[in-house]
């Protein structure tokens, strides 16, 4: 069986995939966690994505209310949406 390695190009690439997209992330990890040699590697991946996901969510929502980021409104037929 193989063992587990940090070094793993196509663990990292997960790992990156998650950070720039997090659905991307989880259906990789998926993926990884579907073969059975690559079960910790897809089970850190999707941790991975999930954690960076609601940092990012919470990050972009402080970073709107100290003025960083700006705000915009959806308008639709006969209602706002904010």
């Amino acid at each position: 069986m193989d063992r587990f390695k940090l070094g793993k190009k196509w663990f990292w690439i997960g790992i990156a995939a998650g950070l720039l997209n997090p659905i991307l992330g989880l259906i990789y990890g998926i993926a990884l966690v579907v073969e059975k040699d690559h079960r910790k590697e897809g089970t850190i991946v999707i941790i991975w994505t999930i954690a960076w996901a609601v940092i990012s969510y919470y990050l972009s929502l402080w970073l709107v209310k100290q003025g960083y980021l700006p705000t915009f409104e959806l308008k639709s037929p006969g209602k706002l949406i904010r």
